[in-house]
């Protein structure tokens, strides 16, 4: 079973998304892809998403939306693991500016984790993502059908920012 994890509530603003990409491309990550941004330079992807939002004007909000998937541990190689992530971070790549990557195990997740940093601004229209329960559902459903896992998400607000 594939858990998702869907973090909405973001404090922080730019500066949260700035901390998002550092994170989720640091060393510990072992496959990294994106669209509309360069996944390799971390810096250079944070100047893209806030090129895309000051084009809109719309810099304050939240800025990203996280989502993790926790496969299963009939996932044991990062092949598979990268094949997946990329896939599921492609729903969102017509619409959003889109960075991935790979993780292996940590003390609270199976043998591979994907995270997705989605900036919630579209570059096709400027407008927000939605995520509520049916967005979700359709996702989780999607999920599913490219990892032959059956998947469940939950929204998670636990990225609080406390301003250090």
């Amino acid at each position: 079973m594939a858990k998702i994890d869907i973090i909405r509530n973001t404090y922080g603003g730019l500066e949260y998304l700035h901390n998002a990409l550092d994170y989720v491309t640091d060393y510990r990550a072992l496959y990294i892809g994106g669209y509309g941004v360069n996944p390799y330079d971390t810096e250079m992807a944070y100047k893209q998403m806030l090129y895309t939002r000051q084009y809109f004007n719309k810099v304050s909000g939240n800025p990203l939306v996280h989502i993790v998937i926790a496969y299963n541990n009939e996932v044991k190689d990062l092949a598979t693991a990268a094949y997946y992530g990329q896939r599921c971070a492609q729903y969102f790549a017509d619409r959003f500016q889109v960075l991935y990557c790979n993780h292996m195990r940590d003390e609270h997740c199976c043998q591979f984790h994907t995270h997705i940093i989605i900036n919630a601004l579209s570059f096709i229209n400027g407008n927000m993502i939605t995520t509520g329960y049916d967005e979700m559902h359709a996702y989780c459903n999607y999920v599913t059908a490219v990892t032959g896992q059956k998947s469940w998400f939950y929204f998670d607000n636990k990225a609080v920012y406390n301003g250090v």
